[in-house]
């Protein structure tokens, strides 16, 4: 992640709020969203106090951060599009993560990651980002955190309809890819 060669180990975690009072300890969100490789590669440095992984089911997680278990959540779903799908997501896994976030302590360091590409990671980042901020300031967010993000789209459908916005994410998720992001 380009993000990691461009600042200093302090910058990594920069809030993307001041102040959060819709959570329940005042996490001010400091995340980072990456690829499983990335995440392996860069572990050490990133050394995050917290970590969510997306996984197929019967994919292995290899040589990742070792963390205890009430703070590293893993979900089990592939990155299928199609709500029917076998492995597709299901509302558990955004409802099992977003009791996981609630849990989280204020200084909280953050790392989402999945196997094989971004689309699962950023979608559920999305989804959280939208908890605390209006649909098109967390989609702002997550194009910040991660600029070329490709939410998987079943995901956020997912998270839309998990927090009641009608499909407003959902409709935000549609602008990604995107070189520059337009307000």
């Amino acid at each position: 992640m380009a993000l990691a060669a461009q600042t200093t180990e302090g910058e990594l975690y920069r809030p993307v709020l001041g102040s959060n009072s819709r959570h329940p300890n005042g996490w001010h969100i400091r995340v980072i969203v990456s690829s499983q490789t990335e995440a392996r590669h860069n572990r050490h440095l990133w050394a995050p106090t917290h970590l969510v992984s997306i996984r197929a089911p019967a994919s292995r997680l290899l040589s990742m951060i070792e963390l205890p278990p009430e703070r590293h959540l893993e979900l089990y779903f592939g990155d299928a599009t199609d709500p029917n799908a076998p492995d597709a997501a299901r509302a558990e896994a955004v409802e099992a993560t977003f009791a996981f976030i609630d849990r989280l302590p204020e200084d909280a360091h953050l790392l989402v990651h999945c196997l094989r590409g971004i689309g699962r990671s950023t979608a559920l980042t999305l989804g959280i980002l939208a908890r605390y901020m209006a649909p098109e300031e967390a989609a702002a967010a997550l194009h910040a955190l991660r600029p070329e993000a490709k939410p998987n789209r079943h995901v956020v459908g997912l998270c839309d309809a998990v927090l009641g916005l009608k499909g407003k994410l959902a409709k935000q998720a549609l602008r990604f890819p995107a070189k520059v992001w337009k307000a």
